[in-house]
């Protein structure tokens, strides 16, 4: 009780600062066919702000023409679009709300739209999950946050296995904060308010876990994920690997010339 008045207090003091958080965080895959992609993110948020880059940079020379692209995407409370752009082409254009808040429709030969679920044939044999979890009562510092260390590893169908190595904090205020303040400024956008997704880069086994099966019983893991090194097998053959981790997490006093557009930009034709 005493830890959750501190951290309201906490929480409190950081908005009557007017602060902004920032977030960096770095995810490295090994893509069957496409190779080593590494995708590094940063966010800011601030009361009445919210701006997200991401930075996608595949190894191999074939894929990088597939794959790497600079992207941003700026909200402001009070003006009624989202605003994008790209880095590389220095262009910028405006996106409405409906369509942002829309669910999107991957398009399945689009190798951009890679994402972190694994699909299996309706047909296919169903023999179950198997799930073993391990809390390895082990606590780490990761880039300075005290964490503890779990294993996981998934059985599907007694043919694929998905390991994660998973570090986890159990408290993160900083990323409540964000949370609280990216809900609020995308709330008051969407006026449907039924698909104000957070922008979230995790991929934990708590996530994947219950994405595979709705009717797991298994406890989640507690806290909050600050790294995370995924594997798949399949038949015993590494089929990809990837890993999460957060970089840097902290507050600065809130600079609105952060969340523009830099003047160079030009205004694309269409988009």
């Amino acid at each position: 009780m005493r830890f959750y008045i501190i951290k309201t207090i906490f929480i409190s003091l950081v908005f009557s600062q007017n602060l902004q958080v920032k977030l960096v965080g770095k995810i490295e895959m090994r893509v069957p066919m496409l190779g080593p992609v590494v995708m590094t993110f940063e966010q800011t948020v601030a009361p009445g702000f919210y701006k997200t880059e991401e930075k996608i940079e595949a190894k191999r020379f074939y894929a990088q023409w597939l794959l790497n692209e600079k992207n941003g995407e700026i909200l402001i409370d009070g003006f009624d679009k989202i605003i994008k752009y790209d880095m590389n082409k220095e262009k910028y254009w405006f996106q409405i709300p409906k369509d942002y808040f829309s669910p999107i429709d991957s398009d399945p030969n689009d190798l951009k739209a890679f994402s972190w679920s694994f699909d299996f044939e309706e047909n296919e044999p169903k023999k179950g999950l198997d799930i073993i979890r391990k809390n390895m009562n082990k606590v780490e510092t990761i880039q300075g946050f005290k964490a503890r260390k779990w294993n996981t590893t998934i059985l599907i169908d007694g043919e694929k296995t998905i390991v994660f190595e998973e570090w986890f904090v159990d408290e993160l205020p900083l990323m409540e904060l964000s949370d609280s303040l990216e809900s609020a400024i995308k709330n008051k956008l969407n006026q449907n308010n039924d698909s104000s997704q957070l922008h979230k880069f995790e991929f934990s086994s708590n996530i994947f876990i219950q994405e595979l099966d709705t009717l797991s019983t298994l406890d989640l893991i507690p806290g909050y994920p600050v790294k995370i090194n995924f594997l798949v097998y399949d038949e015993k053959s590494p089929k990809m690997a990837a890993n999460f981790e957060i970089i840097e997490l902290y507050v600065t006093p809130v600079d609105t010339a952060y969340f523009i557009i830099p003047e160079s930009y030009d205004k694309a034709d269409s988009h």
